[in-house]
């Protein structure tokens, strides 16, 4: 731990970057006076931890770091939007957004129903997203909307409507989404998760519950997953400047 403790150190310094040389086992062994079991299993730690790469007969480097993206999550819908926020945000990041979906009509589980405060069973309209910026996958959202609200509307396919993001959509069927709420949490990522997004070894995925309200009315919740190494999850909220009556001393 103190070898892998001390690489580590020198990666998140700068004093070793991206697709650097690790010294050689023979090296770490004279330096720290242990066993060549010892150096790999401290190689291990860092690989696992996503940090190094190793490559049969070359040695170990350090894994090229990706770039990461703010996502501005707690005032990003100070202004109403009017088409898809990824889009939006990618743009402004300089990227070139796409996605690719799937909608069809089930029924909710368990705990999508009372995510949105219906009954399992009731009709949903479930749509999965894989999103794209610059060719890159970078998350994968699967959202659930629930059918009583859209059936036979203009926006019962999230995608085919005459517009695309969740706001600007119910907007254009009279429900006016107040709110939004999410829980964020990280975790290792799911095999289909890590081929989907390319997630590395060792590196976690931060996974949002995100759900639209119209005031005490859900109508809409997803499921967000995003490589840990791609974003910074970042919240700005806004303070009430009158005291909580019902806050206690």
């Amino acid at each position: 731990m103190q070898i892998a403790d001390d690489v580590r150190r020198q990666i998140t310094d700068g004093v070793l970057r991206s697709s650097d040389k690790l010294p050689t086992e023979a090296e770490l062994m004279a330096d720290y006076g242990v066993s060549r079991i010892v150096v790999r299993q401290a190689v291990e730690v860092l690989r696992n931890e996503g940090l190094v790469v190793s490559q049969r007969g070359s040695g170990s480097f350090v894994r090229e770091q990706q770039p990461r993206r703010r996502r501005v999550v707690g005032n990003r819908y100070r202004h109403r939007a009017t088409s898809s926020p990824f889009a939006t945000a990618a743009r402004v990041a300089g990227q070139r957004p796409e996605w690719e979906y799937q909608s069809r009509r089930t029924t909710a589980s368990q705990s999508v129903g009372e995510r949105l405060g219906i009954a399992a069973g009731d009709p949903v309209m479930r749509t999965s997203y894989r999103f794209f910026a610059d060719e890159m996958p970078v998350m994968l959202s699967t959202s659930y909307e629930p059918l009583a609200i859209t059936e036979g509307t203009p926006i019962e396919s999230p995608e085919t409507g005459p517009t695309t993001g969740v706001v600007g959509r119910m907007d254009l069927i009279g429900v006016r989404i107040t709110h939004v709420v999410e829980d964020v949490q990280a975790r290792s990522p799911r095999p289909y998760e890590q081929e989907a997004l390319q997630v590395p070894a060792g590196v976690p995925v931060m996974a949002v519950e995100r759900t639209y309200y119209a005031d005490e009315l859900a109508v809409e919740t997803a499921d967000i997953v995003v490589s840990a190494d791609r974003y910074t999850f970042s919240y700005a909220v806004p303070v009430g400047l009158q005291p909580d009556p019902d806050a206690t001393a």
